[in-house]
């Protein structure tokens, strides 16, 4: 769902969303025990709409919310992964030659 919110909102502008999906993004946030001002509007579209509408800003804040749930749920802590460590490939090693000699 997090992807999907992140290409809709690549696209520009206001973000909509089909009831299942809005409500799919509120189910995982209530789980995670995040709660927004954000997330209390999505619901209340939720409740009269077959199609949620959601400003720019809010569709950001609702993404940035799932992000840090899922990494509370996952890590026990907000802060964002740390980048692997970046290592330089091996070197391969140097082909063999084989010289085939006529007799």
């Amino acid at each position: 769902m997090t992807a999907q919110l992140e290409s809709l909102l690549a696209i520009g502008g206001d973000v909509r969303l089909a009831k299942r999906d809005a409500h799919e993004i509120l189910q995982k946030l209530r789980a995670r025990g995040a709660g927004s001002e954000a997330a209390d509007r999505l619901e209340e579209q939720l409740a009269d709409n077959d199609e949620v509408v959601l400003r720019r800003g809010d569709a950001e804040q609702l993404l940035e919310e799932l992000k840090a749930s899922g990494r509370r749920w996952i890590s026990g802590t907000t802060e964002p992964r740390e980048p692997p460590p970046q290592t330089e490939p091996e070197p391969e090693p140097p082909k063999r030659r084989f010289w085939r000699f006529r007799s």
